[in-house]
């Protein structure tokens, strides 16, 4: 029922009371007190008028009682909300019965008390979450910081080397120098542009994309060709699925190459032991679906649900980590920029699917 409909049933109950309570006074004071006082007719005209103004006196402190202490517990209740103060209201059990009720003068506001209970609720959880982003920050914080260090300091030790006068290298020495310090450097290279990307990201800046036509089975085998080549993923097995897929796409190049890259760069650093990473590329109605599948160690159900969520590392600083926190939360921009979507199912010991599903308007076959 609205409150509307509710308001009109108290103010005509209202005067339904007030006509019963004028009913009653007039003839027990005109009848019954009056005369024993001594009283004669001519007075109880006056009388009448008098007990019709104090009958509607007590009515309307009644009505104000009624309607208005209510709409003080709310207002103080907003007020309170308003301070992002989400703890439950201290005068709470003027409003609930203990059956945990609405009592029968806040019924006319029910809406209205829902809505500031649901709010406080949705408050108070925005404020946890925002406890678990800010403590998550700050430990991303420490770990890029220790991320940005350890190749600064490899690039400094072997500068340092090389710059020895008192040392003659040989050229096969330096030539190993030189192919540290360029490692190291293309690695902090690739943690200032997820710096970047993710701070254009959170600022809402659209991302331009570039899209080129170009054939997606061909463009996910150069990427496999590339992430191979990689020291760190020699002792992995890579295999592509669906190569009989003729599927000439638009997309931008670089942006879907990082993601593709994010996603096989997180399954080769996460798992020490030899692993076989499995690429799909299919078609299904309405979309292209590119799905990467490895049997390595998994997540858990807690780091499978924060994956996505930016400066969520699913390491310690303690923990050998190559990456920004970002990485994935970058993928998730990068294909959502594409007007696609993607997924994620892990178990611990079970391995990790990642499903990326491009729309009909990015591909004909």
């Amino acid at each position: 029922m609205k409150i509307q409909s509710r308001f009109i049933q108290h103010i005509l109950l209202g005067f339904f009371i007030l006509i019963i309570l004028f009913g009653i006074t007039v003839p027990v004071v005109m009848d019954g007190i009056l005369p024993r006082l001594g009283m004669d007719n001519e007075q109880y005209e006056w009388i009448a008028v008098i007990i019709f103004a104090v009958d509607t006196f007590a009515c309307i402190v009644w009505f104000g009682w009624y309607f208005g202490s209510p709409l003080l517990l709310i207002m103080k209740w907003i007020n309170q909300l308003a301070n992002e103060d989400s703890s439950p209201l201290k005068e709470r059990e003027r409003i609930y019965t203990r059956k945990g009720k609405l009592k029968m003068r806040f019924r006319l506001y029910q809406e209205v008390i829902v809505q500031l209970d649901q709010m406080r609720t949705q408050l108070e959880q925005a404020r946890h979450e925002r406890a678990q982003v800010e403590q998550a920050k700050q430990e991303w914080i420490a770990g890029i910081s220790h991320d940005l260090k350890t190749p600064l300091t490899y690039i400094k030790g072997y500068s340092t080397l090389l710059l020895n006068a008192e040392y003659d290298w040989s050229k096969e020495e330096q030539m190993n120098f030189v192919r540290e310090i360029e490692d190291k450097g293309t690695h902090m290279e690739q943690l200032v542009q997820d710096l970047s990307l993710a701070m254009r990201f959170d600022s809402s800046q659209s991302l331009p994309l570039r899209k080129t036509a170009q054939q997606l089975v061909a463009f996910v085998q150069q990427v496999l060709a590339d992430i191979s080549n990689d020291m760190r993923a020699q002792k992995h097995h890579f295999e592509l699925h669906g190569t009989d897929y003729d599927i000439v796409a638009e997309f931008d190049p670089y942006l879907l190459k990082r993601a593709l890259q994010n996603i096989y760069m997180n399954a080769i650093i996460h798992n020490e032991a030899p692993i076989k990473i499995d690429t799909y590329v299919d078609v299904e109605p309405g979309a292209v679906m590119i799905t990467i599948q490895d049997n390595g160690i998994g997540m858990s159900e807690e780091t499978r649900q924060q994956v996505f969520n930016r400066y969520y590392r699913g390491t310690t600083t303690e923990q050998q980590s190559d990456g920004t926190g970002l990485g994935m939360a970058i993928v998730k921009s990068l294909i959502e920029a594409h007007e696609g979507t993607i997924a994620v199912e892990s178990k611990l010991q079970q391995g990790t699917t990642f499903t990326i599903a491009l729309p009909h308007s990015l591909y004909r076959i």
